[in-house]
């Protein structure tokens, strides 16, 4: 691959994770919050034994705000979130064919 492309997905993707990071900033901290129910489930910290209390989740079915803010306040857009800084840490060094292949001549 060349050093232009490679510079180029480097940039689109830490591009697009620093926007994602910004938008999951400002759904959680503008926008308005839905209603918190209880999902049945007990959380307990210190590996069940600390505090436990119960898991609520927000609702955002009703909330008059966009669907890609929706999108984002669920757990989805951690999820992408999440993804997108995996892709980022694996694109920070490009991989050296001469590298490859020193390895392997010194393997044999």
């Amino acid at each position: 691959m060349s050093d232009k492309r490679w510079l180029l997905y480097r940039v689109v993707v830490w591009s697009s994770f620093l926007v994602v990071s910004w938008l999951l900033y400002y759904v959680h901290h503008s926008l308005p919050e839905g209603p918190l129910y209880p999902t049945g489930e007990y959380v307990c910290q210190n590996d069940d034994r600390g505090p436990c209390r119960e898991d609520y989740i927000e609702d955002v079915r009703d909330l008059d705000i966009p669907s890609w803010a929706k999108f984002f306040k669920k757990s989805e857009g951690e999820l992408l979130w999440m993804g997108l800084f995996f892709v980022s840490i694996m694109l920070v060094e490009k991989p050296d064919k001469k590298k490859k292949k020193d390895r392997s001549t010194d393997a044999t």
